[in-house]
């Protein structure tokens, strides 16, 4: 991928207002599982239906009319259970987008190689990005995940995604683990067992959040958090964990650890130093009925795309929306939504003397 195709975002480290450059779109309500620690499992459990692909198109449309987009992700429940999903990702992919993730349980596995070839087929020069879920070993996992059998079948999903790399060499291929109180104990030693077996290009980590199905996986202990970070930067420093292969990685690698240490001062309630939300302002989340927030956390509404015909520049740029934006800033908003401080770590010049130390560290 050329390194030009970055520049029209680069004003926006200095410039606060303009339009969203990361769109986190839950496709759809429907799961074929019942995880314990989904934040989003009242939506699961009522099977909300997402957006049609009409309306995703209007929306896609209206984001090329403001602006590129940097970065999708489709979220769900399951997002290749919509059988339109090659679909959605055409609306995004062929007005612009640079960047489109995929988290997945891995367990459509009939999907998900049609998938890869139709998107990468039509949009060569798309970073596609599909992350399988692991929640620690084999019976861990399938007991937080409720499913028998899962985990071995969410690993041969990774293998045969990694197969079809020599193929789309701009395919990416992770795994994404999610630290609660029933798999911190095991998780570092799990995930660098993965990584070794599965040689996938990344490692996400995320800290369970939200109002889960099971309240009792949220009580963690950061210090496993921070342990699993470890075990991730060093999987990365010795070549174990290549990441994905685009132009700025080393950057993306260097935003991830900053970012990393961000969340987990968050997570042990420590003020200093703040870093200013970005949500709602280079961020935005949209969930499956059209209700636009700027994250996962803050629960506030900038308004719904069904009052627009699914035109979010109505919405953006309106007084509910620079509302909402003040109030983040007044109030100093922080959570540890790892997207969220993945941009604020990349948008915000106060992060800019550390970021450049660790991209051009040894």
């Amino acid at each position: 991928m050329n390194a030009l195709r970055y520049l029209p975002f680069a004003a926006r480290t200095l410039r606060r207002s303009g339009p969203p450059l990361h769109l986190t779109l839950f496709v759809t309500g429907a799961c074929n599982l019942r995880c314990r620690h989904c934040f989003h499992w009242k939506e699961v459990a009522a099977g909300v239906a997402g957006p049609s692909l009409a309306q995703i198109d209007a929306l896609a449309a209206s984001c090329e009319r403001m602006g590129p987009l940097l970065w999708v992700s489709l979220g769900g429940g399951e997002p290749f259970l919509r059988q339109d999903l090659a679909q959605v990702a055409h609306s995004f992919a062929a007005r612009g987008l640079r960047h489109l993730a995929i988290p997945t349980n891995g367990l459509v596995e009939e999907r998900l190689e049609p998938f890869v070839r139709e998107v990468l087929g039509r949009h060569p020069q798309l970073q596609l990005s599909i992350s399988v879920s692991f929640d620690g070993p084999p019976a861990i996992h399938d007991s937080i995940r409720q499913v028998k059998g899962g985990h071995a079948r969410s690993m041969q999903a990774v293998r045969r995604l990694v197969a079809l790399k020599s193929e789309f060499p701009n395919l990416g291929v992770g795994i994404l683990v999610c630290v609660t109180r029933e798999n911190q104990d095991t998780l570092a030693e799990h995930a660098e067992e993965l990584v070794r077996e599965l040689h996938p290009d990344n490692l996400t980590i995320n800290l369970a959040r939200g109002t889960a199905l099971d309240p009792s996986l949220l009580e963690v202990d950061i210090a496993r958090y921070e342990e699993l970070v470890a075990r991730k930067r060093a999987l990365v420093r010795s070549g174990a964990l290549p990441y994905f292969d685009f132009p700025l990685a080393r950057l993306a690698v260097a935003r991830d650890e900053l970012m990393y240490e961000h969340v987990a001062r968050v997570a042990r309630k420590q003020d200093t130093p703040h870093l200013a939300c970005t949500a709602g302002t280079v961020s935005a989340v949209i969930f499956e009925n059209g209700d636009v927030q700027p994250c996962e956390v803050l629960g506030a509404s900038l308004g719904n795309l069904n009052e627009c015909a699914w035109d979010l520049g109505e919405l953006w740029d309106g007084p509910v929306a620079r509302a909402l934006r003040e109030r983040i800033r007044r109030e100093r908003c922080k959570c540890t939504w790892e997207c969220a401080q993945a941009d604020n770590v990349l948008f915000r010049a106060r992060s800019w003397p550390a970021l450049a130390k660790k991209v051009l560290a040894p």
